[in-house]
């Protein structure tokens, strides 16, 4: 039984925007067979508010290479920063299990598959949505189930319902934070939704602490010339990397990224520690990456 959750064109393009809702259409069958649940028609100006943000971010100008050169040389700029403005707009990335910023979370998790055909956007919820073993908690021999679209852990217990809801609740409930933290280096997170994104991604995934040190690794790596998923994927990488104090630290810090490390040493790859993280930071950086640029696809439809 395949399960695939159709989101019209318009009505996804307004997954980000405020007071906008979604077009959903469930099926436990064939995409022939499914039934409207609900229609909500969005403006113009949603879409347009949609195709501004997802636009990529300005190529850095600066040239630093070392991380005591960013400390030590990097001005943020300064730029008008609200909390609460910010906070209204990116909130409904994560109201539902369905919103833009869930299914960026739950494609990097390979829980969702997100493709186009005949110029619709569809979801689809893969088997490892109702259920997989975290290959992460066995590299401490604990064996747990994840379910929804941010492998909850097994908080919810096997209940798909209570999973999406507390996969919504905990991403909501680290976003201020992450809104703080990037603007903090320069970085604006109402403009720049990749970096937002991996951010999310990246709290999702590890301990808190990394995806607070992650805005802190992207603007020196794009302050160091580096573009793209390349700058997200070492960002992310390095934001591993941690010191005795808690700092982010690539020159004495340790890779804390034991989950990772595990899998590499159970599956004998002949690998360093950090090509072992990059190897699992660039595939969720690039699968976030392919889902806003579907996204961009179906918007010039």
């Amino acid at each position: 039984m395949s399960y695939l959750i159709w989101l019209s064109r318009v009505a996804l393009l307004g997954l980000v925007g405020t007071a906008t809702s979604a077009i959903l259409l469930f099926s436990t069958g064939t995409k022939e067979n499914i039934d409207s649940n609900q229609v909500i028609a969005l403006t113009q100006e949603n879409i347009q508010t949609w195709k501004s943000r997802v636009a990529s971010p300005p190529t850095p100008t600066a040239q630093l290479s070392t991380q005591k050169q960013f400390e030590d040389e990097i001005q943020v700029p300064e730029r008008h920063f609200d909390l609460n403005q910010s906070l209204s707009l990116n909130s409904s990335l994560f109201a539902t299990s369905t919103s833009l910023g869930m299914v960026a979370i739950g494609v990097a998790e390979g829980n969702y598959r997100l493709f186009i055909e005949d110029g619709t956007l569809y979801l689809e919820q893969t088997p490892g949505y109702f259920g997989h073993t975290d290959p992460g908690n066995l590299s401490w021999g604990e064996v747990v189930t994840n379910y929804g679209p941010c492998s909850d852990q097994g908080r919810s217990g096997g209940n798909i319902a209570k999973a999406e809801q507390m996969c919504s609740q905990r991403s909501l409930g680290g976003l201020s934070r992450q809104l703080v933290d990037l603007n903090a280096v320069g970085i604006d997170p109402n403009g720049d939704l990749e970096a937002l994104l991996n951010t999310a991604d990246l709290y999702n995934q590890a301990k808190l602490i990394h995806s607070r040190k992650f805005p802190e690794a992207l603007a020196l790596a794009r302050q160091g010339g580096k573009t793209g998923i390349e700058a997200i994927a070492w960002a992310r990488t390095a934001s591993f990397y941690i010191n005795e104090y808690q700092e982010f630290d690539l020159q004495q810090g340790e890779n804390k990224a034991s989950g990772l490390l595990g899998i590499c040493v159970r599956e004998n790859l002949p690998i360093t520690e950090w090509q072992c993280v990059y190897k699992d930071q660039l595939r969720r950086a690039q699968a976030i990456a392919s889902v806003l640029d579907k996204y961009r696809q179906i918007s010039s439809i």
